[in-house]
């Protein structure tokens, strides 16, 4: 199953509900705060989300799309990506807003 529909609460037909496999925004965010602080890795965060294959890729296309190095601009940088993309995915998990509605919507907002 996808991330990108996991975590709008959606089936992989990217339309049905399906709040048993739903990753929550927050929780997901909360951890790609903790990743950027280096006290979680991208494997910790597969491993407590229960991604599959489908999801696993997803969220490595996703990650790597958001800027790379170490020094304060860059992680500054890197806290910026993180929230634009929280702002994104709560615009969608509430459903119906123009242009936040699909899984396709959203792939084309964060590039992947």
């Amino acid at each position: 199953m996808a991330l990108i529909e996991r975590l709008m609460g959606l089936a992989d037909d990217g339309i049905t509900p399906d709040p048993e496999n739903k990753i929550s925004v927050h929780a997901f965010f909360a951890a790609q705060s903790e990743v950027i602080a280096e006290r979680l890795t991208l494997s910790n965060i597969k491993a407590f989300l229960e991604m599959d294959t489908a999801c696993a890729a997803e969220y490595d296309a996703l990650a790597a799309t958001a800027p790379t190095g170490t020094i304060a601009k860059a992680i500054a940088e890197k806290a910026l990506f993180i929230e634009k993309i929280h702002a994104i995915f709560i615009l969608a998990e509430h459903g119906g807003i123009p242009g936040y509605s699909t899984p396709t919507e959203i792939r084309n907002k964060l590039g992947i």
